[in-house]
């Protein structure tokens, strides 16, 4: 009898934070710091360059904002800066990299976040697209915006009704072509070479209002 008490009580102290996680109508806001890992940019992509190029490995901060219009579901936004090395050759152990310049990363994006269960830890899925500002900071080129489109989970734990701990990877990939050979405005969809994908893992404190 002592027992079932005892996890009739747990079961009504989580009942509160159960019934909290999804709720339709809540905002969620969730600064964060992160990590991108970069991508080369092959020399004849963008017309500019006469080697590859890449935009290193660098810290980023960010704030993703969300609304939930259903228990499983919500719109998301994500806005982030990142300010990386631009490098050539190649890295690693006894390998030899020649920095070239720097570049400033600013990205906006827009998408959906479907979400599994109502526990303290809460895994999700996320997609959508956006636009990313690449400001290079190198003789011969200058900034411009390009279409992006992202994909990833992640986990929220959950410490009480509006606070969690939320852990994101991403993929985000990028257009950097500048050839008029398009099959529509975000680039040559046959040429791999068009396209680099940044990796992102990110650590935010997650706010439901």
């Amino acid at each position: 009898m002592r027992r079932h008490l005892l996890s009739l009580i747990l079961l009504l102290a989580a009942a509160p934070l159960a019934m909290a996680q999804g709720t339709p109508g809540t905002v969620e806001l969730t600064p964060t710091v992160g990590y991108w890992f970069g991508d080369t940019i092959a020399r004849n992509a963008t017309g500019t360059l006469n080697t590859d190029v890449t935009v290193d490995d660098a810290p980023s901060y960010g704030l993703r904002f969300a609304y939930r219009f259903a228990p499983g579901w919500a719109v998301e936004g994500f806005l982030t800066q990142e300010h990386a090395d631009l490098v050539t050759g190649q890295g690693g152990l006894f390998g030899g990299q020649t920095k070239l310049g720097t570049i400033d990363l600013s990205t906006g994006e827009a998408g959906v976040e479907g979400s599994f269960g109502h526990s303290r830890l809460v895994p999700f899925l996320a997609g959508g697209i956006g636009g990313m500002r690449l400001d290079p900071n190198l003789a011969g080129m200058h900034a411009d915006t390009r279409f992006v489109g992202y994909f990833g989970g992640g986990v929220k734990l959950f410490f009480s009704p509006a606070i969690a701990l939320r852990l994101d990877w991403r993929a985000h990939s990028v257009n950097v072509s500048n050839s008029r050979d398009r099959c529509d405005w975000w680039g040559d969809c046959n040429d791999r070479n068009d396209w680099i994908t940044f990796r992102e893992v990110s650590l935010g404190l997650n706010f439901v209002m």
